[in-house]
């Protein structure tokens, strides 16, 4: 019997385990007296470890890339990668509030070599500066149409944009406004990105390969909590 560890599913009963048999692979099986849930409490990969995803929402959220992330996990970056994107399907966007007033702004970056320019439109609650949406495409109507979309279904007072010509067309003009220093919140959020975010800064050997990568990363960004949920999603 051991008790020194916790069962994968009733945390914190410590009720201790007896031996179940062996794997495939001769791992020693535990199963729990208290829910009979079977248990390996020694995995030969770190990738199994307990916290494994917060760590990595951690990570992440700290601004490291994938190889530094995995080097520091002591996990391979195949594996990361299957990760990030297992975790960032998890992720649910927040609902937004109706009635609110947002900013709404566009940042450039690429994907795998920076002749190949996409676009990061996004939009923040200019009270609780949290992201309502995002979408990553090319600078046209249909990309920001994409984030426009969202905010207009919340019935928002307010969206401040710059003085890019396609909000006109798309933002009904009794909600729009490109008054001085509007946007200033958002600006502010852009630099934080390419602060925290290596894959975004300016001057840099990072960046992402893909954009489903960079999706997940960015999901992971705005919305994640380092939550024990997180640990359900292993591969």
């Amino acid at each position: 019997m051991i008790k020194t560890y916790e069962c994968s599913k009733c945390v914190g009963e410590n009720s201790g385990f007896i031996k179940y048999g062996k794997t495939s692979r001769g791992k020693q099986r535990y199963q729990c007296k208290s829910c009979k849930t079977i248990n390996i409490l020694n995995y030969t990969y770190n990738a199994y470890e307990k916290n494994t995803n917060q760590k990595i929402i951690l990570l992440t959220k700290e601004g490291l890339g994938i190889r530094s992330t995995a080097r520091i996990l002591k996990i391979s970056a195949t594996t990361l990668l299957k990760r990030i994107l297992t975790i960032a399907n998890k992720i649910i966007r927040p609902t937004i509030k109706f009635y609110q007033t947002y900013e709404l702004d566009e940042m450039r970056i690429f994907v795998r070599k920076k002749a190949n320019t996409i676009w990061l439109v996004y939009a923040i609650n200019k009270q609780s500066k949290e992201v309502a949406g995002f979408y990553i495409g090319k600078r046209n109507n249909k990309t920001l149409n994409s984030v426009v979309k969202t905010l207009i279904s919340a019935k928002p007072e307010k969206i401040f944009t710059d003085k890019l010509r396609n909000y006109k067309y798309l933002i009904p003009k009794e909600i729009h406004s490109i008054q001085k220093y509007g946007t200033n919140g958002i600006e502010r959020k852009n630099l934080n990105l390419r602060t925290h975010l290596k894959r975004l800064n300016r001057k840099t050997i990072c960046f992402s390969k893909n954009i489903l990568v960079l999706t997940s990363v960015l999901k992971i960004y705005f919305w994640s909590k380092a939550e024990s949920e997180y640990d359900e999603a292993i591969l």
